[in-house]
């Protein structure tokens, strides 16, 4: 799934122009039909999507081209994924923060094992990203526990590239969401 950070009016613009790379080899991608419909849910209600496929002209693999609130392989959305884990790096438990997000308790257990499995390529990842894009951000303050790093290490790869190309229609959750290639997996594009 490749998480795509424009509008998706500009997406499928930049697609049909071929404009859009393909992340293994960079070639140019191409229209390839549609995915299957999605039911994200979101804070509140749920969102139907059924995302554009795309298909790289050089190496011949097909891509989902995802809006970057929609997680990969997660029917929640960055926002509300983004909420739980904030939560649990203060200390809340899985139960709770199911309680107060409206979700499963095994559903929010599930982002936090693999969050907190994670975390370590995630703050990684988002160093990379942060330091890339603001080589001067200053000390780190160390969190109580691995996903409370990984969770400062995100925010602060998200301030760092709001200040170097300003404030886009993306919300916080949602470019943690493009800059770590999912929020939850710590696989992402190498920093540019």
């Amino acid at each position: 799934m490749l998480s795509i950070a424009i509008p998706e009016q500009q997406a499928q613009a930049a697609l049909a122009a071929g404009l859009l790379a393909c992340p293994g080899c960079s070639g140019p991608l191409s229209p390839w039909g549609y995915a299957r419909l999605r039911e994200v849910r979101m804070e509140a209600g749920v969102r139907q999507l059924t995302p554009a496929r795309a298909r790289c002209r050089c190496c011949k693999v097909t891509h989902v081209l995802a809006p970057a609130w929609l997680v990969p392989r997660r029917r929640d959305s960055a926002q509300v994924i983004g909420q739980a884990l904030w939560l649990a790096a203060c200390g809340y438990g899985h139960r709770r923060i199911a309680r107060h997000l409206d979700r499963p308790a095994s559903t929010v257990r599930g982002w936090l094992r693999t969050a907190r499995t994670s975390a370590e390529d995630l703050r990684g990842c988002a160093t990379r990203w942060s330091v890339s894009l603001d080589c001067e951000h200053g000390a780190v303050i160390p969190a109580a526990c691995g996903l409370g790093d990984a969770l400062e290490a995100i925010m602060l790869a998200v301030r760092a590239w709001v200040l170097r190309f300003g404030q886009d229609t993306l919300g916080p959750w949602e470019r943690a969401v493009w800059l770590t290639g999912g929020l939850l997996y710590g696989c992402s594009p190498l920093p540019p």
